[in-house]
């Protein structure tokens, strides 16, 4: 599969990756900012997610209505998140609507109106949010974990804050935040699809002539992870629970080999756990495990939900699959398994536009640079067991576990070696 992936930086500091599909017809753009909610004191709490609505209710030649008409009249799709490293805002249109996509995302970034009465409006909107996700025992469950592993740590905070947080932010703190964050050098401009690189850089250059600005300084360090085991009681029908192990940044050298280690415990239907505690013992629906990665620190993390009578049986299988793991290793025919997941999945996903942009981007914020889909590849199957063991020994440290649950459940229904903490 050939891929065309150029790179070039504006004047002022932004940067342009580009990917063409001449196979596609359509294109998706997105622009990146490197800012997320780890990047707020704790009095701006959700203030980045409060500015990526807020963008999006009007500029100053185009109203909220107009905004989403436009997008509308031509089939495309707009929307943006945001991350705890980084915001995102993108578009996906046919290829001839190119020019509209620039600049509609330019418009939004560059010139938002940040009206006081689009403020209030939403405010509320994001308050409606904040209460879906207490709604959402499996959402809530991660955000009450992280505070616990990273107390007192931006990572730690929900990206959405909280309800007074986010009440009490004025329009000065929201714009003052937005001027500072919002620069030149924090912005990467990611294309993929049947567009070409100088016709992009030609639309873009002077959307963004003029616009300047330092890059605000960063001091926070990485958090120092918790230990601990933890109940939340709360009235639902299961109990959640998250246990989790320090894992590894962006970066590591051994990621490839964390992504293996991680479809064979829970990232697959035939995964460890899946097969054990679902498919062999109907004790849960929902079992999984998963990695979150930043550029200072990780973790590799295991959810699963099943009634309270069941919890306890349900914790020691998770657990003793995991020592099973550190004893006798993993298998050849389940290496390769696994190895074959990932890789079918990742071509799979970069069948789509919005999928390469997005790994175009996040390349370039961790790397500066670009990685092939035969390079991916190479590296999924140059991992080997004794990379993975390593990594079961180094990271599967029972002393580093730290467990949250969130439903109706007691201390005492905890195991023996973990009550006790």
């Amino acid at each position: 599969m050939a891929e065309e992936y150029l790179k070039s930086v504006l004047p002022n500091g932004i940067r342009v990756v580009t990917e063409w599909m001449p196979h596609v017809r359509s294109v998706a753009v997105g622009i990146w900012v490197d800012t997320g909610s780890r990047n707020e004191p704790a009095e701006r709490g959700g203030v980045s997610h409060l500015i990526e609505h807020l963008v999006f209710k009007g500029t100053q030649t185009r109203t909220a209505e107009e905004i989403a008409r436009t997008m509308d009249s031509v089939g495309g799709q707009m929307d943006a998140f945001t991350a705890k490293e980084h915001t995102c805002f993108f578009v996906n249109v046919l290829d001839e609507h190119l020019p509209l996509a620039v600049d509609l995302l330019t418009d939004i970034l560059r010139h938002p109106r940040f009206g006081a009465e689009d403020i209030e409006k939403e405010k509320s909107v994001v308050l409606q949010e904040i209460k879906m996700v207490e709604d959402t025992p499996d959402d809530l469950i991660h955000d009450l974990f992280a505070e616990r592993l990273w107390p007192g740590h931006p990572l730690g905070r929900p990206i959405l804050g909280s309800r007074d947080g986010v009440q009490g932010l004025s329009r000065e703190t929201i714009l003052g935040h937005f001027q500072q964050e919002y620069s030149p050098g924090k912005i990467t401009v990611a294309v993929a699809g049947h567009a070409d690189h100088d016709e992009v850089l030609r639309l873009l250059a002077p959307r963004f002539d003029g616009f300047e600005g330092p890059s605000a300084q960063r001091n926070g360090g990485p958090p120092t992870s918790q230990v601990t085991v933890e109940m939340v009681e709360k009235t639902l029908e299961q109990v959640h629970v998250v246990a989790g192990f320090p894992g590894l940044t962006h970066t590591a050298p051994e990621r490839y080999a964390l992504y293996v280690l991680n479809d064979i415990i829970g990232g697959s239907m035939s995964s460890r756990l899946f097969q054990q505690v679902r498919e062999r013992q109907g004790l849960v629906y929902s079992i999984h495990s998963g990695t979150q990665a930043y550029h200072d620190t990780g973790l590799l993390y295991i959810y699963a939900a099943t009634d309270a009578a069941n919890f306890a049986q349900v914790l020691k299988l998770i657990l003793k699959e995991l020592r099973d793991l550190k004893k006798d290793g993993v298998g050849t025919a389940e290496l390769q398994r696994a190895k074959d997941h990932l890789k079918g999945n990742l071509m799979l996903s970069l069948e789509s536009t919005s999928s390469r942009m997005s790994r175009l981007a996040k390349q370039e914020l961790y790397f500066g640079s670009f990685f092939s889909l035969d390079e991916m590849l190479s590296a999924i199957d140059a991992v080997g067991e004794e990379e993975v063991q390593a990594l079961i020994h180094r990271l599967l440290d029972e002393e580093q576990l730290s467990m949250l649950t969130l439903g109706p459940l007691d201390r005492r229904q905890l195991p023996r070696e973990l009550s006790h903490r």
